[in-house]
């Protein structure tokens, strides 16, 4: 039996800072604590080779380890060294104890004449290798060992730049621009890239023949607060998780004495200096002559307070001039911080301080607030230019004739985030200083303002509201005002959304900011709003040869104006062949009828069935016990009856839906339609199956709308995404004895932002004020209670749609 008592210090230690038992000043959370948890591991491991170890054999810690940067749940990553052949007894009595311990352990076993093929065969085996410690036995042999490897650097350092520089070029494509929840070792600017500055510096020193000094004050502090972040997410998280996932963060800043906002500001600060300062090391490094793409300027390095002097790569002329000529130049993969202090920039838009380093609030945002805004203008100058989905953005780009105001725009869309009040309320009073501030016109000034104000006009009224309602069509025309508005909030809208994520821009949300978009178009114009015309004459003329044109008038005059505006012609036409292959004999109900397929990047189920109560409510009940998370999806009904259903899904843990599964999916929904499938406790299992991470720390809000539609009342549901969600609310719906005419689903990542129009089985709204109360209080209640059940994964299915 193997005898593991001389570990208990290092577990004792790191049972010290487990969970509650962590929190501690900021002072002696990072490098202090993972010295100490090195320093108890090599007490322990002396213990364990003092009987075994000696002349000819060391046990030599590596990485992390050999570096004294020991965090919780680091992996103990350790080198077996011998003179000769390796001796199994000792390779045993160390390692084994490690083992049983439940410590992950690299480790390597090797001879001294083995260590330097290793180190040139693979780059992490040689940086670990570079940062080796002796930790117990044969001090002459280790010291043999770093002469060798010294050796080999010197002839190899060019080779070691090299793949040096491959790793961050990597780091850079996974990460062209800086993520909210950041990775804190292996993210860009995290600990790896700081260990890549160790890693150059050190290369350079052993070729001069100096000692290594590489640390600058600022780089001390920001490997300070990464190891004391990195320490405490492995104490909060129990696991080695380094992602600040914005559930961990409240925790991880409260065990350090912080707030969310500070520490997540720190963060990103640090990551960006880091970022910084190993684009600029290997810049330096480069050889002469040779020009890579690293070679960037490194604006955290200017002294803030000093104007700049003008170069080839820097804007002259007037300060708006400068910005325009800035912003143009922004581009995935640049520098972190897009945008760093300056005179000029403190003069033009002084806000801009407020929105460095913000990490946004609403949960879906991937970027901090400056980040995102940078994005943005990347997206509205490729919206310009390059159409996606059939948007249509150059078209009314080039009806706008002003690229500059279109990235003006982009850039002040957000610049109210980080102020009091509501940021587009906040943003156009800044928009308007800012025009008047740089002299660009009354004119300019109100449609800056006007587009900071409304730019989420368009995605809310396209994702929520029923676009086929002329009433929500004047009102959306008669806010905008004019034609070249409308157009610059257009292309904004979604370069915005490009810039938020896949989660909000994508093929289905397309269709319907397009169609809003034309329909406005035609209100603005003094035209008849004539779309519904132009997609009927499209779809019949798409499907000619595949569906007869009686056909498709006969379905299209059965379904609301809405249906027409939000769905394609090719799935109009197999909407048709489904209904007609469901349908038995001429006057026959239909059966359900289901059917899969994808719409640019997602996954789409339609269900076609006979129009009953709870037709959304078993569906999604049966995509949530097979873990399919809704993105988005409407649903309608014919005047005769048919329901159909649309969906657009992703498996909850963002692994695919293959045929068999779509199969089990399918033969679970048949059942649920026809009230045969045991939705509740299947999602009970599904929960305790699923279960991991809790709901995001979000509120849940229920609005009553009457004002938006003459014959319905608008339920709109704010919450954190849950398995099961959008059941849970349906089924609150069904309770309170509401039919649901059309609902309008949408997954932001951890939030969720669902419209249903409903009125009572009577025909009539919910207006009176006792009503609406207990519909607000039933839902409120009904997604509080998922809660209480087992804890569920936040990105796990029917969350809401």
């Amino acid at each position: 039996m193997v005898d593991v008592t001389a570990l208990q210090p290092f577990l004792e230690a790191r049972s010290a800072v487990a969970g509650r038992a962590f929190a501690r000043p900021r002072a002696e959370a990072g490098l202090a604590l993972s010295n100490g948890l090195s320093d108890a591991l090599d007490d322990s491991l002396q213990a364990l080779a003092e009987p075994v170890v000696g002349t000819g054999s060391a046990v030599v810690a590596l990485g992390s380890y050999g570096r004294r940067e020991l965090c919780r749940h680091s992996d103990v990553d350790l080198m077996l060294l011998f003179a000769g052949d390796p001796d199994q007894d000792i390779v045993n009595h160390v390692l084994y104890p490690l083992w049983d311990s439940g410590l992950q352990v690299g480790h390597s076993t090797r001879r001294l004449q083995q260590v330097v093929p290793a180190a040139r065969d693979n780059i992490q085996t040689c940086t670990s290798l570079l940062d080796a410690r002796l930790v117990a036995g044969d001090e002459h042999l280790f010291r043999r060992f770093e002469n060798d490897l010294s050796n080999f650097v010197r002839r190899r350092r060019s080779w070691l730049r090299e793949e040096l520089a491959g790793g961050r070029e990597a780091r850079v494509r996974a990460e062209p621009w800086q993520m909210q929840e950041p990775d804190v070792k292996a993210g860009r600017g995290g600990l790896r890239s700081l260990q890549t500055v160790h890693w150059v510096e050190l290369t350079r020193a052993l070729e001069d023949g100096r000692e290594h000094a590489w640390l600058t004050p600022e780089l001390t502090e920001a490997r300070e607060l990464l190891l004391a972040t990195r320490n405490a997410l492995h104490a909060i998280d129990g696991r080695a998780n380094d992602q600040l996932r914005r559930d961990l963060i409240d925790r991880v800043a409260e065990s350090l004495g912080s707030n969310r906002r500070d520490w997540s500001r720190s963060v990103t600060e640090a990551m960006r200096k880091v970022d910084a300062a190993a684009a600029e090391t290997l810049r330096r490094d480069a050889p002469s002559g040779r020009s890579r793409w690293w070679q960037l300027p490194v604006p955290w390095r200017r002294d803030a307070g000093a104007e700049e002097e003008p170069s080839a790569t820097q804007p002259s002329g007037s300060d708006l001039d400068r910005l325009v000529e800035t912003i143009q130049r922004f581009e995935a993969g640049g520098p972190l911080d897009p945008l760093p202090a300056s005179d000029w920039l403190e003069r033009l838009l002084p806000e801009w301080s407020s929105l460095r380093y913000e990490p946004h609030v609403t949960l879906f945002h991937v970027h901090p607030v400056d980040v995102h805004v940078c994005r943005t203008v990347v997206e509205a100058r490729r919206a310009m230019e390059t159409d996606e989905f059939d948007a249509g953005t150059p078209e009314a780009a080039a009806l706008i004739g002003d690229a500059r105001e279109v990235l003006l725009a982009a850039f002040l869309h957000d610049i109210g985030k980080g102020h009091f009040g509501d940021h587009s309320d906040r943003g156009a009073l800044i928009a308007e200083r800012f025009a008047e501030r740089t002299g660009l016109g009354d004119e300019v000034a109100q449609r800056l303002a006007d587009a900071v104000q409304y730019h989420l006009l368009l995605p809310d009224v396209a994702t929520r509201r029923d676009i086929s309602d002329e009433r929500v069509i004047r009102e959306v025309a008669d806010t905008v005002g004019d034609m070249r508005t409308l157009n610059l909030l257009y292309v904004l809208s979604v370069a915005d959304a490009r810039a938020t994520g896949s989660d909000v821009w994508n093929a289905w949300k397309a269709q319907l900011m397009r169609s809003l978009y034309v329909r406005v178009s035609e209100a603005l114009s003094g035209v008849s709003l004539r779309t519904p015309a132009v997609r009927r004459d499209a779809a019949v003329r798409e499907l000619a040869g595949h569906v007869p044109r009686d056909a498709i008038d006969a379905h299209l005059d059965q379904m609301p104006l809405g249906y027409l505006l939000s769905m394609e012609p090719e799935a109009i036409g197999r909407h048709i062949e489904l209904i007609e292959s469901g349908v038995a004999g001429a006057d026959g109900p239909i059966t359900p009828v289901l059917h899969h397929d994808q719409l640019g990047n997602l996954d789409r189920l339609t269900i076609v069935t006979g129009d009953r109560p709870g037709i959304l409510q078993a569906v999604a009940g049966s995509l949530a016990v097979h873990n399919v998370t809704v993105l988005g999806g409407t649903a309608y009904t014919r005047d005769d009856g048919v329901a159909i259903d649309v969906m657009h899904v992703s498996d909850g843990r963002g692994l695919g839906i293959d045929e068999q599964r779509w199969e089990r999916i399918f033969e679970s929904m048949s059942s649920a339609l026809e009230g045969e499938f045991p939705i509740e406790s299947r999602l009970a299992a599904a929960r305790a199956s699923y279960g991991a991470e809790p709901a995001a720390a979000l509120p849940t809000t229920v609005d009553v709308d009457n004002a938006s539609s003459d014959e319905y009342s608008i339920v709109e549901v704010h919450a954190a995404d849950r398995l099961g969600l959008l059941y849970t609310i349906t089924t609150a719906l069904r309770d309170l004895a509401l039919d649901i005419h059309m609902a309008k689903v949408n997954t932001f990542g951890d939030e969720i932002v669902d419209a249903f129009y409903v009125r009572r089985e009577n025909g009539l709204r919910i207006e009176r004020g006792d009503e609406i109360e207990r519909l607000v209080a039933r839902v409120t209640a009904a997604v509080e209670a998922l809660d209480t059940a087992e804890p569920v994964g936040r990105s796990q299915v029917a969350s809401g749609g």
